[in-house]
């Protein structure tokens, strides 16, 4: 899901002040509770919190990962917020995965006007209200493929600070309902926290009026992920990633890709969007005290209407490093916060698990 609600999200522009996990295998159940406090130059001041708790779903499967269910809530002193629960079920031996989601967000952003007639730029503010549900079934087909089906209900409702004829704020209003098929080869060593092993999804979501879709266009959203144990014990991790979001045909304003968030890190502003965004990172992550860890990244992004723009648009470089906390072993599910300086923009983001692991 690639709609600014969700990118905001995604991006966790977190300080966790306080931190409480349960690891507890005697109970099947691993909690961790994360009240969460920051500042930032887009959103301001933001609190919230977030639960989570992992748990087998059948204690004698000893093949499937922990599911996982959990909700998070969050708001800023621009008025912008996120409700949203999320749930992840591996079942019978790995053979099933279902990824849900249901949510609420109102979101007050910007974008990066460019008006050529008059030579002027600047940032436009804008509001989006949304509601959104998504249901994804996987099952496996042969070895690590695994293949399934997408679908997805999504109304917003944005608000631009341009004036209309009457002098109002202009507006618009759409669903952008989608079904969509999905494969992926995963052969991590965790799904967590993988040292080794490659992860490619390859997702196709169709939206068309027949089901409910204001917009008729078509998204392709493919990533590729390697993981190397550079020193064969965990503890000097060499992650890759390179991601296509593509997106076609009458694609609106709600549909467009922000650059940002995991895929490269450095950009909180908004300010590079379109219909495909392109992007290729590399990740070091270090252990280098018990529970405790560093990482280091650099990448790549370019921003296009159409393909046949890439190689004419402007390369965005995003460099940064973070640190990490081993907040639940037995699952290896790791807390951090990322800096990282992007062309003309920064980011600093708290974020629960890894990169480069959707």
């Amino acid at each position: 899901m690639n709609y600014q609600f969700l990118q905001f999200f995604l991006l966790f522009e977190l300080v966790s002040t306080f931190i409480h996990a349960q690891d507890s295998a005697k109970n099947n159940l691993k909690l961790a509770a994360i009240p969460i406090i920051n500042y930032n130059r887009t959103q301001g001041f933001s609190a919230g919190g977030m639960v989570s708790g992992y748990y087998k779903v059948n204690r004698n499967d000893t093949v499937s990962p922990s599911s996982n269910t959990g909700i998070l809530a969050l708001y800023t002193a621009q008025q912008s917020y996120v409700l949203i629960g999320f749930q992840r079920f591996y079942l019978a031996q790995d053979r099933w995965r279902i990824v849900a989601g249901v949510g609420t967000a109102n979101v007050n952003f910007q974008f990066y006007y460019d008006d050529p007639l008059v030579a002027s730029s600047d940032f436009v503010n804008y509001t989006t209200k949304s509601s959104f549900a998504s249901v994804q079934v996987q099952r496996k087909v042969v070895g690590k493929l695994y293949g399934g089906l997408i679908g997805q209900y999504i109304s917003a409702k944005t608000t631009f600070a341009i004036p209309n004829a009457e002098g109002k704020d202009s507006s618009d209003e759409r669903h952008l309902n989608n079904l969509g098929y999905i494969f992926s080869n995963d052969s991590r060593s965790n799904v967590n926290y993988p040292v080794k092993g490659v992860f490619i999804n390859f997702k196709n979501q169709f939206y068309r009026d027949w089901i409910g879709s204001n917009n008729d266009y078509t998204r392709y959203l493919i990533n590729y992920n390697q993981f190397f144990d550079l020193s064969k014990n965990e503890k000097n991790v060499l992650a890759v990633r390179a991601s296509f979001d593509i997106a076609t045909g009458d694609v609106p304003f709600e549909g467009q890709s922000v650059v940002g968030s995991d895929n490269i890190r450095g950009y909180s502003q908004g300010k590079y969007r379109g219909n495909q965004v392109y992007t290729a990172q590399t990740e070091y992550r270090w252990n280098f005290y018990k529970r405790f860890g560093m990482v280091g990244f650099f990448g790549l992004a370019s921003a296009v209407e159409n393909f046949n723009d890439i190689f004419n648009s402007k390369i965005l470089p995003g460099i940064g490093a973070g640190l990490r906390f081993r907040m639940i072993p037995s699952e290896k599910i790791n807390i951090g916060i990322d800096g990282a300086v992007g062309r003309g923009d920064y980011s600093i983001s708290f974020r629960i698990g890894e990169t480069f692991t959707r």
